[in-house]
């Protein structure tokens, strides 16, 4: 890493001509890193796409000769003085926020060489003992980023605190009533003077290497510095903003969304506020926006293409959606899935049972809504591989992270259970095993076989995952012989990849085709309500039929959580009738369809 030497001056240098210098190293010189360290006279830098109205007390800043100022990264307004460090880190790394997070602990380690005992906190600061003392922002350019690093050494906490007028939300998110109460100094914790902190930080990063800035730099320079000292860049442009929509995200900041609207169509848009701004927003997010319906559905289709954290750092799409139309209203759940749950002494019989045994159970992780008639009949759905999924499916309920290793004596306990339920049919299920070579495939094997063995006239179904396409371990499962094997295909093509994780359309296609090729009888399943066409709905039974299925169930989606994706339509059961009419006419041999079905739901009828 290179220290960037500046010529001196007779003038005192400004925020913009440090920020050019910045931009034009970034551009110009690529062959290595490099770090400067300035100071300023009293200046206000605002973030690219904060308001001044918003951040700063103009007023105070005028009687007290504040500059202010404004730099192209993102991140929240901060003031700075002669008593301030300012750290300009300039990275090879093309990678933004590695980058970013890499610097975090140089300057980390930097402050604790000096035995001040410095701590990261939330996504760019650093705390002394409490107190804010750094912070950072930073942008891209080209294959380069460029960092900025703000360190209070012995700053005016006076003319801080006036200057700055971050939003209520924001102190309050930081358990803080205001500026005063969250920062400090870190003069206190060094017997280094700022002169002697300079030097000192100047050697731990770049040693004796250096980068002389010629004439020639200077000259283009200056000719970047008058840019960014000008109004126009400075005080922002701002459409003539008919709607103003502002909310806090966690993880992301504040943003503020002011649109020109007319006849219901985006004419411009700007977005304000303190976040972390990582690309060209103005031509990746706002120019797609103009001339777009202002409607849920419209901008929605609008943003298909746009990789929204890779603009806004860790802005999702659902999150910058509620932010221009709020939350989506909320479905009303119909009388018609108002269900009894009250246990009866069967269905404790069955719960403990399961209990004994230590077994999960897809009616509990799945929040079935059949689990009360289902145990009462002394019925369920057995689930195998543990009770933790590696995948994180936007419909399921199931737990979801690193599981723990197999069970061994899993088949075992199984096998005791469905002999202690007096099971005539037994359907067994499994969470995903992405983490194991052949997926859980030698699991399945040994659990069919060992209920088989303690229950040889019971018929045994099988809902299995996809075993990421792998022909031969589903084949290596199906050479078990159930009776039935399933594999759901959830919803239809479209909407698969927004409601399954990992899982493909026409993999799931393919193991049903599989599952028939091996001589069993195939069952799959699907949800309505996820904002499926009927026309959609239809395809996907072709689909189905197209692979030798002839077994179908089709059930009500149910949000578990308000962390799942929402309900779109609940469907009557007038037309939950109608698709098993159609259904049946095209072709399927069994099928259940009404809004509490599951897929396991009555698995024993369609083998009368």
């Amino acid at each position: 890493m290179q220290y960037i030497n500046i010529p001196p001056s007779e003038t005192p240098r400004t925020v913009p001509f440090y920020f050019a210098v910045e931009e034009h190293v970034a551009r110009h010189y690529t062959d290595d890193e490099y770090f400067m360290v300035w100071r300023v006279k009293p200046t206000v830098m605002l973030g690219r796409n904060q308001l001044i109205e918003n951040e700063v007390n103009v007023d105070y800043c005028r009687q007290n000769n504040i500059y202010i100022s404004r730099r192209k990264s993102g991140g929240g307004c901060i003031y700075s003085d002669e008593g301030c460090l300012q750290f300009s880190y300039i990275s090879s790394t093309e990678n933004v926020d590695e980058a970013f997070a890499r610097y975090r602990q140089r300057v980390i380690a930097l402050l604790r060489s000096l035995g001040i005992d410095a701590q990261l906190s939330g996504r760019n600061d650093v705390l002394v003992e409490g107190r804010k003392v750094a912070g950072s922002a930073f942008y891209s350019l080209g294959r380069r980023s460029v960092l900025h690093n703000s360190l209070l050494f012995d700053t005016r906490l006076d003319h801080l605190s006036q200057a700055l007028t971050p939003a209520h939300e924001k102190l309050q998110s930081k358990g803080v009533a205001s500026v005063a109460q969250r920062v400090g100094n870190i003069a206190a914790y060094t017997s280094l003077d700022i002169e002697a902190m300079m030097a000192y930080a100047r050697r731990y990063m770049c040693g004796e290497q250096q980068l002389d800035l010629t004439q020639t730099d200077m000259e283009a320079i200056a000719s970047t510095e008058r840019e960014l000292s000008s109004d126009g860049f400075v005080y922002g442009r701002n459409p003539k903003y008919t709607e103003v929509r502002k909310h806090r995200f966690e993880g992301v900041g504040i943003l503020e969304a002011r649109l020109e609207l007319r006849n219901g169509v985006i004419l411009d848009l700007n977005l304000v506020g303190d976040y972390f701004l990582l690309g060209d927003i103005d031509h990746d997010l706002i120019a797609p926006l103009r001339g777009v319906r202002f409607t849920r559905e419209a901008v929605e289709e609008a943003l298909q293409d746009v990789d929204l954290p890779t603009i806004v750092r860790g802005l999702k799409r659902s999150q910058f959606l509620r932010l221009l139309f709020g939350r989506r209203p909320h479905v009303m759940k119909p009388d018609w899935l108002k269900i009894d749950l009250t246990s009866k002494r069967s269905t404790g019989e069955t719960a403990g049972i399961l209990s004994k045994h230590h077994l999960n159970t897809i009616c509990v992780s799945g929040l079935c809504p059949n689990r009360s008639e289902c145990w009462m009949a002394h019925t369920a759905t057995l689930m195998i591989g543990g009770n933790i999924c590696t995948r994180r499916c936007r419909f399921c309920n199931t737990p979801t992270g690193r599981p723990h290793r197999l069970d061994a004596d899993e088949p075992r306990r199984v096998a005791e259970t469905v002999k202690a339920l007096k099971l005539r049919y037994a359907v067994i299920t499994s969470v995903d095993r992405d983490d194991l070579p052949d997926y859980g495939a030698a699991h399945w094997v040994e659990t069919v076989e060992q209920v088989r063995a303690l229950n040889p006239e019971t018929k045994i179904e099988l809902l299995i995952p996809d075993f990421r396409g792998d022909s031969a371990l589903i084949d290596k499962v199906m050479a078990t012989q159930p009776y039935v094997a399933g594999h759901n295909m959830e919803t239809v093509r479209r909407l698969t990849p927004s409601v399954r994780s990992v899982a493909d359309y026409d993999c799931s296609l393919g193991v049903l085709r599989e599952i028939v090729r091996c001589g069993i009888s195939a069952k799959t399943g699907f949800m309505l309500g996820l904002g499926e066409t009927r026309q959609e709905v239809l395809q996907l039974m072709d689909d189905i039929l197209a692979t030798g299925c002839r077994r179908l169930t089709i059930g009500q989606y149910l949000q578990p959580t308000a962390h799942h994706l929402p309900v779109e339509a609940y469907i009557t059961p007038q037309e939950f009738a109608e698709y098993k009419k159609v259904a049946m006419e095209k072709g399927f041999k069994h099928v259940e369809s009404g809004p509490l079905v599951r897929s396991s739901y009555h698995a024993e009828r369609g083998t009368e």
